[in-house]
């Protein structure tokens, strides 16, 4: 019984994440993120009609949090 026990409880430890604990890399994260955010709004505005492509693309833009410069 006190095998099963371990044989579980050492299961369950490697089923575990194995990414390591500590500081992640937000920024470098945070820079994907708004350059996708960039393109998929890019890419909304290209299907715009003439003259709002701008408009098109600055509403994406504010709808994901980003503002205005």
């Amino acid at each position: 019984m006190k095998y099963r026990l371990l044989v579980a409880a050492m299961f369950l430890t490697s089923c575990t994440s194995q990414q390591p604990t500590g500081l992640s890399d937000t920024k470098n994260q945070t820079k994907k993120d708004q350059d996708r955010d960039v393109y998929e709004c890019a890419r909304e505005a290209t299907f715009a009609g003439v003259g709002t492509k701008q408009q098109v693309f600055d509403n994406c833009m504010r709808a994901r949090g980003y503002k205005e410069k």
